[in-house]
């Protein structure tokens, strides 16, 4: 049988901190993420209605005229709308501080003048949802380690996207984002049930996630945690194939410092404290492309080995 993803379940109880279950739950998260990088969330959180209505929305931004979807536009690679010669069956829009209903109204009336309220008010309220996830995945990891979370409290810069993958023509590949490794702190990412996910593991396997109804990807990085390398491919033969994709990824406005307690004789200090914000900037310089690691060119101590091997 080929390896799957871990599936855990957020449950009332799993989501209570008083609750028992809540560490339980911890750590059963913390090795998910220590062993892939990244899990497979069942939760009721989300309501099936409101992800339906998301996708369905979130398909009227690509067809919109090309000189209107390139108003997206940021001074950070990959936060504005994207679409690659070299890529071309992915094509994604970004909003940056997306959790928020201020940036959302922002992004909306950019792209949608005479306005598009349905979007607006349904994006705000699944990426708000998705943030509590994120914030709730993050709590539940440092509980499991024994480790205080008040110094990330308030530093949590948000980056909603949303993606299309289209299935390829003749003459085209079916990767349509090649093997890459995410570099936010966590993110969710949720997807219309068409496959496409492909994440490597520790020992070289590829993993085809299978999607399924109220199912989140999220994916951590840190020295300990494992940062997996994933891609998408549109492996189909079907014409009119359409991946949609949808996520919220987390960032750090303030210095990001190892913290003392996973420093030990097993696992000694590998990165300095860095800005998450500056290494995004790192990353797009020559020195950065040209790196296979970047996180380690960019503040590791040492290039013994790699987060990403």
């Amino acid at each position: 049988m080929p390896p799957q993803l871990p599936v855990i379940t957020f449950d009332v109880e799993a989501l209570n901190p008083s609750n028992p279950a809540w560490l339980s739950t911890s750590h059963v998260v913390r090795r998910a993420l220590e062993e892939y990088g990244c899990f497979v969330l069942s939760t009721k959180k989300i309501p099936w209605d409101l992800r339906e209505t998301m996708f369905e929305l979130s398909k009227d931004l690509f067809l919109l005229p090309i000189e209107t979807k390139t108003k997206n536009c940021s001074k950070i690679l990959g936060f504005g709308y994207g679409n690659y010669s070299s890529l071309p069956l992915f094509e994604s829009f970004g909003i940056e501080d997306g959790a928020t209903l201020e940036a959302t109204r922002s992004f909306t009336h950019l792209l949608f003048p005479s306005g598009n309220d349905a979007f607006c008010k349904t994006a705000f309220e699944y990426m708000t949802l998705l943030s509590e996830i994120i914030h709730c995945v993050m709590r539940m990891v440092f509980d499991s380690y024994g480790i205080e979370d008040k110094q990330f409290e308030g530093s949590l810069f948000y980056l909603a996207k949303f993606m299309k993958y289209r299935a390829p023509v003749q003459g085209e590949g079916p990767i349509a984002l090649p093997p890459h490794s995410y570099k936010s702190f966590l993110g969710v990412l949720d997807d219309n049930g068409v496959k496409g996910f492909e994440v490597k593991t520790r020992n070289g396997e590829w993993i085809n996630h299978e999607p399924s109804h109220c199912t989140f990807v999220v994916a951590w990085s840190n020295g300990r945690i494992y940062a997996p390398v994933h891609q998408e491919a549109m492996r189909t033969s079907a014409k009119g194939v359409v991946r949609y994709s949808t996520g919220l990824f987390s960032f750090m406005k303030e210095i990001v410092e190892v913290p003392e307690k996973f420093v030990d004789d097993e696992y000694q200090l590998r990165f300095r404290p860095f800005n998450n914000m500056d290494f995004l900037e790192y990353v797009n310089t020559e020195e950065g492309k040209a790196s296979k690691y970047a996180i380690e060119s960019y503040c590791g101590v040492t290039t013994v080995a790699s987060i990403d091997s």
